[in-house]
């Protein structure tokens, strides 16, 4: 099975600070993949075309973290800023910094600690949220059970709910893996084995 939980980031945001008449522009967001990664640096580049460097950083997992000084001197920006995306835990998260240089130099030490804190500036913008494991259940079962069945599934711990209308009602639902069995055996019980229960594949929710 695959991890059973992850840390990222809940919404793209944004954050700036002014450090020494330089303005630093986080942009963070939480991305499914490496191709979303590039997309959302591309399409920052190209928002701030204007400035001086935008440097970035991101995880994917372990073995698929990246990041740039885009011209700043080496390991003084993007290595910073993944530093602290490693740091909270987070995976699944891209941070891009722009910075319009205001004309005093800032030195290799105040550069790692101005983009390391619009690092953190981002990532307290865009909120941390820990994503579960669940299973995709498709439970199909006449009218009259929509009620009861409802009930229990909430009870245990179902999420993100829709219904299909036909010819049966089709409840399309997320549960965490653990909680299957005693659902499964229980809808069975209540319903005398009048529902049916469908497994798809696992999702994060």
């Amino acid at each position: 099975m695959k991890d059973d939980r992850y840390k990222t980031l809940r919404n793209p945001n944004t954050a700036e600070i002014i450090v020494k008449k330089s303005r630093f522009i986080a942009s963070a967001s939480p991305v499914d993949d490496e191709e979303e990664a590039l997309h959302f640096i591309g399409k920052i580049k190209k928002a701030h075309g204007q400035a001086n460097h935008n440097v970035f950083a991101y995880v994917i997992n372990e073995q698929t973290q990246r990041f740039s000084d885009d011209g700043e001197p080496s390991g003084t920006a993007g290595r910073p800023v993944l530093d602290v995306i490693s740091r909270k835990g987070l995976v699944k998260a891209v941070i891009v910094v722009a910075r319009y240089f205001g004309g005093i130099m800032l030195g290799a030490g105040g550069l790692v600690r101005a983009y390391s804190e619009a690092a953190v500036k981002g990532i307290e913008a865009a909120g941390k949220v820990e994503r579960l494991l669940y299973h995709e259940l498709n439970i199909a079962l006449d009218y009259h059970w929509v009620g009861v069945v409802k009930r229990e599934v909430e009870k245990a711990g179902g999420k993100n709910f829709t219904m299909e209308y036909g010819e049966k009602v089709i409840l399309k639902v997320l549960l965490r893996p653990e909680g299957l069995e005693a659902l499964s055996k229980r809808l069975t019980d209540l319903t005398s084995g009048q529902v049916i229960i469908k497994t798809g594949g696992f999702t994060y929710y």
